[in-house]
C-alpha cells in the first residue's frame, strides 16, 4: 500500500471517529462564540467536507446538528467589520488584528462548502434551513466582495441545479431571497472598477432564476390565459397566477434603478401572465409633469406596452376556442393607470414634451391593438373583439382633442406623431370616426405649401430633412380624411389662403411622385366630389383621375406664371359650380345639345369655360391670359371628352344610343378642339 493510500485510509478513519464521537466537543467550542475557539472547529468541519473531493460531505452534513441555537449567531457580523462593501479585491490589506478573518467569514465558507460538495439530497435539505439562510443573507453588506462573488457562483451552479425539484427552488428563492441577491449585485456594482465579470455573472444568475423554467423559479404559463381560463369556462377578473414568486418579486423592485427596471421588463417578457396583475396593483406612480421622473415613468410604460404578444395567440397551430379575458388583454395593451382623464389633461398641458410622450404611448398601444385585433379576426372571436375595442376606446382621449393639436404645433416630428395617432384611431374605430367632425384642412394645406414646387422645395437641406416626413404625415392625414366626414365648404378658400382645400389637393396630386400618396389623394378627392354636382355621375371612368392626369401634362408644358393662372381658373370654376350647381348643369345640357357630349361633359367644364371669359375681362395684374392658359382649358375639356372613348366600356358606349353610325361616327380629337374653341372668346 502506497503512502497516499495509507493517508486516505487513516484520514477516513479519523473523520468517522470525529463524526461519531467528538462532534459534541465541536459544539461546545462553537457555543463560546470566541474567534480563537470557534474558527478552528469551523475550519476542521470544512476540511472534513472537502476531504477526497467531498467523499464525506453527506456524512458530515447529516451528522451535524443544524438545530443548534448558536449557529445563526455565528453569522452576525462584527461591530467593526474587517471588510467593507466598498473595499475592492485590489485594495491594500489591513495590518494587524483587523486583517484576520471573522467568525462570520469562516461560517459562510463552511456553508458554501456544504452547497458545493454535498449531493442533491443533502442540498435539498440544506436549502430548507430557513433561519440559517436568512441570517446569512441578511447581512451580506458586511461581506468581502470576493466572498460575495463566490456565493453567487455557488448559488448559480448548485441551488439552480436542474436535478433539484422545482418546489425546492421556489421554496428557497422567495421574493426576499431574490431581493438579497439583487442587493449583492448592487454591492458588487458599487465596488471600484475591475469587477465587471462578477457583475455580469450576478445579473445573469438573477435573469436565469426569473426567466428560465428549467433552472429557476419560473413556471410555464399560458400567456394572457390565467389558470382556469384557457378552456373559456371561467372568465374571472381575479389575477391568480402560476408564478406567484415572480409577481411578488416584481412588486418589490426599485424602478428608479435602471438595472432593476430592465429586470422587470425581462420578467414580463418571459412571463406575460403577471403583467396584468402587476399593472393593476403595483407601485407604478403617475407623473404628469415634464421632469426627469416623468421621463422614467414614460420609459417604463412604453416598455410594458411594447411587450410582445404571447406565442400561444400568434401560433396558428393553437386551436383556441375562446379569447383571453378582456381585462387581461386590455392591461397588456393599455395598462389601467393610463386613463382617458390622464391623457386629456396631459394633452391640454403647456408642455410640448408632455403632450408628445403621452401621444407616443397611445400610438404604441394602438399599433399593438391592431395586431391583436387581426389575431381575433383570424380566429373568429367577434364578440371578444368588440369587448376589447370598447375597453380600449374608454381609455383613449376624444379624437377631436387630438385633431385640434394640428393647429397648435408646427414641429414636424410632433405633427407627424399626431397624424399617425389619427390614422391608427380611425382605422381601429372606423364606425365611430365616420360620425366625428374634425377639420384637418389647415394642416393639409400647410404641408402642400411646404412640399410643392414653388415653395421651399428648392432648398436641398429642407427637402432632405423635412419633406419625407411631411409626405408621410400627408399620407396619414389623407387616410383619415377618407374615413371622417368631408369638411364643410371645402370649395371656399380661407382668407389667408390662395386656393381652397380641393384645389390644393389637386395641386399636390399633380406634383407628388409617390404612387401610394397619389392613390390616397385620388380616394379623398373622389369622396369629396362624389356627393356634389361637380361632375357627371354616369361618367365611365373617374373624373378626378382624368382631371389630374390632364393637369400633369399641362403643368409640364407651361411656365410658373401660367401655373398660377390655371390654378386660379380651376379654383374659381369649382367654387362657382358648387355654389350655383343647377346653373351649370343647365349650361352643360345646352352645350351637349347634339348628344355627343352628354356623358362626358360636366358642370365643372362649363364653369371652367365661363371663367375664361371673365379672365379675359379681368384687370387683375397677377392673373394673365396667355395662349398656354387657353390651351390648358382646351386640353382639360378635350381630355374629358376623349376619356369616355378609351374606357373599359368603350364598345358599350358606341351603341346606337349615342352613336348611330357606330365607331365611324365617333368624333375625333380635332373635332372636339374645333367644337370647344367655337364657344370661347377669341384671344
Amino acid at each position: 500500500m502506497s503512502r497516499g493510500e495509507v493517508f486516505r485510509v487513516q484520514g477516513s478513519r479519523m473523520i468517522r471517529l470525529i463524526l461519531d464521537d467528538h462532534l459534541k466537543l465541536i459544539y461546545r467550542a462553537l457555543y463560546t462564540q470566541r474567534p480563537s475557539s470557534v474558527i478552528p472547529p469551523l475550519q476542521l468541519l470544512r476540511e472534513l467536507i472537502e476531504f477526497q473531493e467531498g467523499s464525506f460531505a453527506d456524512d458530515t452534513y447529516f451528522a451535524f446538528d443544524f438545530s443548534l441555537v448558536v449557529l445563526p449567531k455565528l453569522l452576525i457580523p462584527p461591530k467593526q467589520p474587517t471588510h467593507s462593501a466598498m473595499q475592492g479585491a485590489g485594495s491594500s490589506p489591513q495590518k494587524g488584528k483587523s486583517a484576520q478573518k471573522t467568525i462570520r467569514y469562516h461560517m459562510i465558507e463552511l456553508l458554501m462548502s456544504f452547497l458545493t460538495e454535498c449531493s442533491s439530497k443533502a442540498r435539498t435539505d440544506f436549502l430548507a434551513q430557513r433561519k440559517l439562510i436568512e441570517r446569512w443573507l441578511k447581512n451580506v453588506s458586511s461581506d468581502d466582495p470576493e466572498q460575495l462573488s463566490k456565493l453567487v457562483r455557488i448559488l448559480y451552479n448548485q441551488a439552480m441545479d436542474a436535478t433539484l425539484l422545482k418546489s425546492v427552488k421556489t421554496s428557497f428563492f422567495t421574493e426576499w431571497v431574490l431581493g438579497r441577491i439583487l442587493h449583492v449585485y448592487r454591492i458588487i456594482q458599487s465596488c471600484p472598477t475591475g469587477h465587471e465579470p462578477r457583475l455580469k455573472v450576478t445579473y445573469d444568475m438573477i435573469i436565469d432564476i426569473c426567466t428560465r423554467p428549467e433552472c429557476g423559479v419560473k413556471f410555464e404559463d399560458s400567456g394572457w390565459y390565467l389558470p382556469g381560463t384557457l378552456d373559456g369556462n371561467e372568465k374571472r377578473k381575479s389575477y391568480k397566477v402560476h408564478n406567484r414568486v415572480l409577481l411578488a418579486f416584481s412588486k418589490v423592485l426599485d424602478l428608479n434603478n435602471k438595472n432593476q427596471e430592465e429586470l422587470l421588463i425581462a420578467i414580463f417578457r418571459s412571463c406575460p401572465e403577471i403583467v396584468a396583475a402587476y399593472t393593476c396593483s403595483s407601485n407604478l406612480r403617475i407623473v404628469t409633469k415634464p421632469t426627469a421622473g416623468f421621463l422614467k415613468w414614460f420609459n417604463r410604460y412604453s416598455k410594458i406596452i411594447a411587450l410582445p404578444i404571447p406565442e400561444i395567440l400568434i401560433d396558428s397551430n393553437q386551436s383556441l376556442e375562446f379569447p383571453p379575458a378582456v381585462n387581461i388583454a386590455v392591461e397588456n395593451i393599455l395598462p389601467s393607470p393610463l386613463t382617458r382623464s390622464l391623457f386629456e389633461n396631459g394633452l391640454q398641458s403647456y408642455s410640448p414634451l408632455l403632450r408628445y410622450f403621452l401621444l407616443h404611448l397611445q400610438v404604441q398601444a394602438l399599433m399593438k391593438l391592431q395586431k391583436v385585433v387581426t389575431i381575433y379576426d383570424d380566429k373568429g372571436w367577434i364578440s371578444g373583439k368588440s369587448e376589447l375595442l370598447e375597453e380600449i376606446y374608454r381609455r383613449l382621449p376624444d379624437i377631436t382633442n387630438v385633431a385640434s393639436l394640428t393647429t397648435v404645433s408646427t414641429a414636424y416630428n410632433f405633427t407627424l406623431l399626431i397624424s399617425k395617432w389619427l390614422r391608427l384611431y380611425v382605422t381601429t374605430f372606423p364606425d365611430i370616426s365616420a360620425t366625428t367632425n374634425i377639420d384637418l384642412s389647415a394642416r393639409m394645406m400647410d404641408i402642400i405649401l411646404d412640399v410643392v414646387p414653388g415653395g421651399r422645395s428648392y432648398d436641398a437641406s429642407f427637402y432632405l430633412n423635412n419633406v419625407p416626413a411631411l409626405e408621410l404625415e400627408m399620407r396619414n392625414l389623407l387616410a383619415v380624411q377618407s374615413i371622417v366626414p368631408v369638411p364643410a365648404k371645402f370649395w371656399n378658400k380661407p382668407d389667408h389662403r390662395q386656393y381652397s382645400l380641393l384645389t390644393y389637393l389637386m395641386v399636390f396630386a399633380t406634383t407628388v411622385r409617390d404612387s401610394d400618396i397619389y392613390s390616397e389623394i385620388a380616394k379623398v378627392l373622389d369622396k369629396i366630389t362624389s356627393s356634389t354636382y361637380l361632375f357627371q355621375r354616369d361618367f365611365p371612368i373617374s373624373p378626378i383621375h382624368t382631371l389630374i392626369e390632364s393637369l400633369k401634362v399641362i403643368m409640364l408644358n407651361s411656365g410658373q406664371q401660367d401655373h398660377q393662372t390655371i390654378w386660379y381658373l380651376i379654383n374659381e370654376a369649382i367654387a362657382r359650380c358648387l355654389r350655383s350647381p343647377f346653373k351649370y348643369i343647365d349650361q352643360a345640357k345646352q352645350f351637349a345639345g347634339e348628344g355627343y357630349l352628354r356623358p362626358s361633359f360636366s358642370p365643372f367644364l362649363t364653369a371652367l369655360i365661363e371663367q375664361w371669359e371673365y379672365l379675359v375681362r379681368s384687370s387683375n395684374q397677377e392673373i394673365k391670359t396667355t395662349v398656354s392658359v387657353l390651351h390648358a382649358i382646351l386640353r382639360i375639356v378635350v381630355d374629358f371628352c376623349l376619356s369616355e372613348f378609351h374606357s373599359c366600356e368603350r364598345e358599350q358606349r358606341r351603341s346606337s344610343r349615342y352613336y348611330p353610325g357606330g365607331a365611324d361616327d365617333c368624333p375625333d380629337y380635332g373635332y372636339w378642339v374645333f367644337r370647344i374653341s367655337e364657344t370661347l372668346p377669341c384671344y
